[in-house]
C-alpha cells in the first residue's frame, strides 16, 4: 500500500519540477511593460493565450485590482491495484494505470490600480504560479 503513496508522491513532484522556470520569469518580463498603462488598455492588449497559457475567459475587475486567472491542468495517473498474494507478496511488478486524477492549479496575475485604473505593480498568487 506504501508503494501507491510513493509512486503519488513521485508523480506530484516530477510535475512540478516540470514547470520550467523560464517561463514564469519570461511571463515577468512579458507584463512588465503594461506597468504604467490603463486597465482598459491592459485588457484590450494582453493576450496570455497568445503564449500558451490556459486562461480563464474574461478577467476580474476590482475598484483597485485587474486579475487574470491562469489554469495549470495536471492529470495524476492512479496506479491499478494489483493485489497480493497469500504470503502478502506482490502478484505483479508491472504498474499499470487505469485511471487518473485530474487536478487543475491556478496562478492569479494581479495588476494593482491607481485611482486613475493606471497598473502600479504586479503581483502572482497561486500554485502554478
Amino acid at each position: 500500500m506504501h508503494y501507491k503513496f510513493l509512486i503519488l508522491c513521485f508523480v506530484l513532484i516530477m510535475q512540478a519540477c516540470a514547470t520550467p522556470k523560464w517561463r514564469s520569469i519570461q511571463l515577468q518580463d512579458y507584463l512588465q511593460p503594461y506597468i504604467g498603462q490603463s486597465a482598459k488598455n491592459i485588457q484590450q492588449n494582453l493576450s496570455l493565450n497568445d503564449l500558451g497559457f490556459q486562461t480563464l475567459k474574461h478577467p476580474q475587475m476590482s475598484t483597485n485590482t485587474l486579475t487574470y486567472t491562469v489554469l495549470r491542468p495536471i492529470n495524476i495517473p492512479i496506479p491499478a491495484d494489483m493485489g497480493t498474494s497469500l504470503d502478502g507478496s506482490r502478484l505483479s511488478t508491472k504498474v499499470t494505470y487505469n485511471q487518473s486524477y485530474d487536478v487543475n492549479f491556478y496562478c492569479h496575475i494581479i495588476f494593482e490600480l491607481d485611482q486613475q485604473q493606471i497598473a502600479r505593480s504586479i503581483r502572482y498568487e497561486g500554485k502554478a504560479c
